[in-house]
């Protein structure tokens, strides 16, 4: 399922460069943080305990990890108006990444989070929250599901149009939907959200009876990150506020009234950490090795131990 490892991420460069300069316009020179008119305190988001240690600062922004719960999460965060007006002017970078494709890296990804939607629900109608420009309702289309997408980027929600989606430019809590959903889809965009709870609890309510949520998102467990820690692209500062693990989004689901119908990891990262093992740059070394460490474990492994970048998690309702 991997690409090469230098191929993708020479195309992530430039999407990488246009967000770190998007936060520039937020940081305090002098501290290297964000000015505190844009950020606010919080406590964990999973557990709601204030007790913590700082794990790293990073682009401006600052992770912490939650002594109760292991919540991975930046604190302070940003304010709701300030998040919401950072990404109704943010580039459009992802969206052209995947819209290039040619090696089908998440054409393929896309059709394993919909296999396993696909096991618990019945095709019907499907709502992505952060569609951008609706590739993977475009996937979805082709296997009969009735597409819908929220995107608040005005330009990636034009595309979805266009494509013949049913598009929303608002947050979810401001629309009024005529039906509920066989399935919710958040695809690396549940990280992006505050308040977890909140969310799952709004998705919770526009599901149908055996409806469910899907969410794809960077995993505090995975090896990669855990190695990498701060030189891991995981880690933003400021749009990746919630990074949450096997544990902590099992204890949230919960909270919430769902229950786990199916967990597992993609995207292994061996590569990556092969580079970083080789004393050269995680994302640009020269191994040509994506499918085992040397003499300590290959991909199967890290997935069957939950390792992997990505978590992919279906969620349905407590009967």
């Amino acid at each position: 399922m991997e690409e090469s490892v230098k191929k993708l991420h020479e195309k992530r460069v430039k999407m990488w460069d246009e967000s770190i300069a998007n936060h520039k316009k937020y940081i305090n020179n002098d501290t290297g943080l964000f000015e505190k008119k844009w950020v606010e305190h919080r406590v964990c988001p999973v557990c709601e305990k204030n007790t913590y240690i700082k794990i790293f600062k990073k682009e401006g922004g600052e992770y912490v990890k939650c002594l109760e719960c292991s919540m991975v999460y930046t604190n302070p965060v940003f304010t709701n108006d300030a998040l919401t007006d950072y990404y109704k002017n943010n580039h459009t970078e992802q969206s052209q990444i995947v819209e290039s494709d040619t090696d089908n890296f998440y054409i393929n990804l896309y059709n394993k989070g919909l296999d396993s939607i696909e096991k618990t629900s019945k095709i019907g109608n499907i709502l992505d929250i952060g569609c951008s420009s609706g590739i993977f309702l475009d996937a979805a289309k082709k296997r009969n599901w009735q597409t819908n997408g929220i995107e608040l980027n005005q330009k990636e929600f034009e595309v979805t149009q266009k494509k013949g989606h049913t598009a929303y430019n608002q947050l979810l809590e401001n629309i009024t939907f005529k039906e509920k959903f066989n399935a919710i889809s958040m695809w690396d965009v549940f990280e992006h959200i505050k308040d977890g709870q909140k969310y799952l609890n709004q998705m919770g309510n526009l599901l149908t009876k055996e409806g469910v949520i899907f969410l794809q998102i960077p995993s505090s467990d995975s090896l990669a990150a855990k190695i990498l820690q701060e030189k891991c692209n995981m880690f933003d500062g400021l749009e990746h506020v919630n990074l949450y693990g096997v544990d902590t989004i099992k204890l949230l689901a919960q909270k919430c009234g769902l229950k786990v119908l199916s967990l597992n990891t993609v995207i292994s990262e061996i590569g990556i950490l092969n580079n970083y093992l080789n004393y050269e740059h995680p994302y640009f070394g020269s191994t040509k090795n994506k499918e085992f460490i040397p003499n300590l474990l290959d991909e199967k492994a890290i997935h069957e131990n939950l390792m992997g970048y990505k978590l992919q998690v279906v969620l349905g309702k407590e009967k």
